[in-house]
Parts: structure tokens; C-alpha cells; sequence
């Protein structure tokens, strides 16, 4: 039987370093990391107002995910926020006492720093953060708060600044037309929708029609009283380019 004994507590070994070396690489696999990092970034492109996408397009957002432990698989979440869009918000923040007092009091807050972290638990069979980390006591659910306050603040106030027109690129435009057609119907679609996206690219950037857009179909955005300019004149477009909303 010690034959045996010793083929056994063989196998034993091997299926403890089996297990340990799955754990490992479920952990530390860095194709792993990296799609996990896509995805919490594509959660947040998903969620967060249009700046976020613009900054996250304009390169000046970045995140990435490492390992803190590998039994239970802790993650790391590392994201980058430009310095830019954090002094912004602080100003527009420190412009507005009240509204200050009330967000802290709520729980929410603007990043601080440019660098921001957060750790959290990771489902290994499911390859997502458990539900209780993603709550906003947790410091991934806080950091994605924070960071959807901070681009609702910049979103609503860039829908309405003034100034000079950035052009439209032949993809904004056509971008536009093709909302157009989603939103609207007409006789002449392709000549409304023309019409429609000229009206628009003199008075706002691109940018700030999506911005707005975001506005009019966010309620509670559109009570901040941002968006009212561009509301009126998206409705004397659609009468003046021959445009009916869509039932």
C-alpha cells in the first residue's frame, strides 16, 4: 500500500497546484485585465453624459486594472481624469454654494485628483465585479458616481456655452442626418434633414447638439434649466425644414 499511498498524495499535489495555477491565471492573465478594463470603461462610456465619451475620445481618460490578491481575486482599478475637466467642474461647483451642500449631503462628490482608484472583489466564473462592490458605499460604486456627477456637471453647462461654432466635420454631419431620420419623418427626408443639420451648425458645435440632445431627453437635466435655448430652435427648425416627430 505505500505504492499507493504515495501515487495518491502524487495526484493530491498535482491537483492543488492545478488549482492554484488556475487561480493565478484567472488573476493575473493580462488579456484578462485588459478586456475586464474595456469593460468597466465601455460600462462607464454607457452610463456617464456625452463629455465623458468626448474626453475618453480625445485621449485624455484612461484606465487600467492589476491585481492586489489572487485568493479571493482582488482588482485594482486605476483611472485617469484630465486636469482640465476636474477644475471645471470644482469652478462650477464653488459658483453654486447650495447645490454643493446638497450633493455632499446625498453622498455625491467630485473627484479630487486626477488620479483616481478604486479596489474591488472579482467574480472569477463571470469575470465581473460582485454586485455589493459596485454598490455606492463601496469604492467602485463611489468612484462611478463620482465621475457621472462630475460629466452630468460638464455636460450641462458645455450644452449651453457660447461661442464661436467649431465646424462640422463631414462625419458630424452625417451623424446628425441620420438622427434626423431616426427622429423625424418628412416629405423630402434627405432635404429636411439637410436643412435641419445646417440650422444647427451654424448656432452649436457637434458636440453641443449631442449635449443637448442628451438634455432633452434627460428630465431631470432638462429641469436644470440648461437646454431651453436649443429646444427653441430645434422646434422652429423642424417647422421651418418641414419635420414631424416620429409617434
Amino acid at each position: 500500500m505505500p505504492g499507493l499511498t504515495k501515487c495518491l498524495t502524487q495526484i493530491s499535489s498535482a491537483l492543488v497546484l492545478w488549482m492554484v495555477h488556475a487561480t493565478v491565471i484567472a488573476c493575473l492573465d493580462e488579456q484578462s485585465l485588459k478586456s475586464l478594463a474595456d469593460k468597466e470603461m465601455q460600462y462607464m462610456l454607457q452610463r456617464i453624459p456625452p463629455a465623458f465619451a468626448d474626453a475618453v475620445a480625445d485621449q485624455q481618460v484612461s484606465g487600467s486594472m492589476s491585481v492586489t490578491t489572487t485568493q479571493p481575486c482582488q482588482i485594482h482599478w486605476q483611472l485617469q481624469l484630465p486636469a482640465a475637466d476636474l477644475a471645471e467642474a470644482h469652478a462650477l461647483l464653488q459658483a453654486d454654494p447650495a447645490k454643493q451642500i446638497m450633493l455632499a449631503a446625498q453622498g455625491y462628490q467630485v473627484p479630487e485628483t486626477t488620479d483616481n482608484q478604486a479596489d474591488f472583489s472579482l467574480d472569477a466564473a463571470s469575470l465581473q465585479p460582485l454586485h455589493r462592490d459596485t454598490l455606492q458605499t463601496a469604492p467602485l460604486g463611489k468612484l462611478r458616481a463620482s465621475v457621472e456627477l462630475m460629466y452630468a456637471m460638464l455636460t450641462q453647462a458645455r450644452a449651453d456655452a457660447v461661442s464661436t461654432p467649431k465646424p462640422w466635420t463631414g462625419a458630424d454631419q452625417q451623424a446628425l442626418k441620420q438622427t434626423c431620420q431616426q427622429r423625424y419623418h418628412a416629405d423630402d427626408m434627405t432635404q429636411a434633414c439637410d436643412c435641419y443639420a445646417l440650422g444647427l451648425a451654424q448656432k452649436y458645435s457637434y458636440r453641443q447638439v449631442r449635449y443637448n440632445h442628451y438634455l432633452l431627453i434627460n428630465p431631470y437635466a432638462f429641469a436644470t434649466g440648461n437646454g431651453a435655448a436649443y429646444k427653441q430652435l430645434d422646434k422652429a427648425l423642424q417647422a421651418t425644414c418641414g419635420l414631424q416627430t416620429l409617434k
